[in-house]
């Protein structure tokens, strides 16, 4: 251990002021050299920067990236909320116009319905109509007293089931009765024209009867492919009829058969008349009374 006196010092004097400097001076030198020697432990000591964090630093950063996940997550939650809020208000929006809609077309349909139908112009049964017989197919006596004159469809169910009372009728009276036939083919029917022109192809080989009773059928059937099918099954030449059948020489005779029926109060099918007067009623037992109420005159 220095033990340190003044007097040991070089230019000592026993001037009491100068010994005072001189401790001061000494005192400051002592504290700068601690002040070093802190300052130097204290860099000596301090941890060393390795670029690793240490593992309390690197779990503490892990929670943090956490949480901040977390409160992302909770962001995306609170925005696809929002999100099906808003959808679920369109949709109620959109529900409550379908429905004002559908409110609003159930009262146009009540109108509609409160009002009274449109009458359907009285039939006068005893008027005679001028139906001539022209092109139309005949079966039966051609010289027959009592003609039966039917405009008819041939996608038409009631039509296709009047088929067999005809053919009872001109059973039971070859003599007496003939059957014109005239086409009506209904707009709402979509093969009921085509048929008619697959009759009209077949009465160019002698056989439109054959393809009117084969249509009749089938008449739940029909399509565009069908009627060179039943060509080949009643024998005809199926060449000359797909020619005859594509061509547009029978629709001006089909039209003719309609304005005929337009003119004659003809609104549906079937529509029959016996010399020229309209019947409504169709059993076999009506025609017969009406056949046989004509031939006793």
């Amino acid at each position: 251990m220095i033990n340190c006196s003044a007097r040991d010092l070089p230019g000592h004097t026993d001037n009491s002021r100068g010994g005072h400097d001189m401790k001061k001076i000494f005192i400051a030198l002592y504290l700068l050299s601690a002040m070093f020697m802190a300052v130097g432990c204290t860099n000596k000591e301090a941890p060393k920067d390795t670029g690793t964090a240490s593992p309390e630093m690197q779990a503490l950063k892990g929670i943090g990236d956490s949480q901040a996940n977390l409160q992302n997550t909770l962001t995306d939650i609170r925005n696809a909320q929002a999100g099906i809020k808003d959808s679920q208000a369109d949709i109620q929006s959109g529900q409550k116009e379908i429905l004002a809609k559908i409110s609003e077309l159930e009262k146009k349909i009540s109108t509609v319905q409160a009002q009274p139908s449109p009458a359907r112009p009285a039939v006068d049964l005893n008027k005679v109509h001028n139906l001539p017989v022209a092109h139309s197919p005949v079966k039966g006596n051609k010289s027959a007293p009592v003609t039966i004159v039917e405009f008819s469809d041939f996608q038409c169910p009631y039509c296709a089931q009047l088929q067999q009372t005809l053919s009872e009728v001109l059973k039971a009276y070859p003599k007496e009765v003939r059957l014109v036939f005239k086409h009506y083919p209904l707009p709402f029917h979509q093969h009921a024209m085509s048929a008619a022109k697959a009759t009209e192809a077949a009465k160019e080989q002698g056989k439109f009867w054959e393809m009117h009773d084969l249509i009749f059928q089938n008449f739940n059937k029909l399509n565009e492919g069908i009627y060179k099918e039943f060509a080949a099954q009643i024998g005809l030449n199926v060449e000359k009829f797909s020619a005859d059948f594509a061509s547009a020489k029978y629709d001006q005779m089909i039209q003719q058969d309609m304005a005929l029926a337009r003119n004659s109060g003809v609104t549906g099918t079937p529509t029959l008349f016996i010399n020229g007067k309209r019947v409504q009623q169709r059993s076999f037992n009506d025609f017969t009374q009406a056949i046989d109420a004509l031939i006793k005159k």
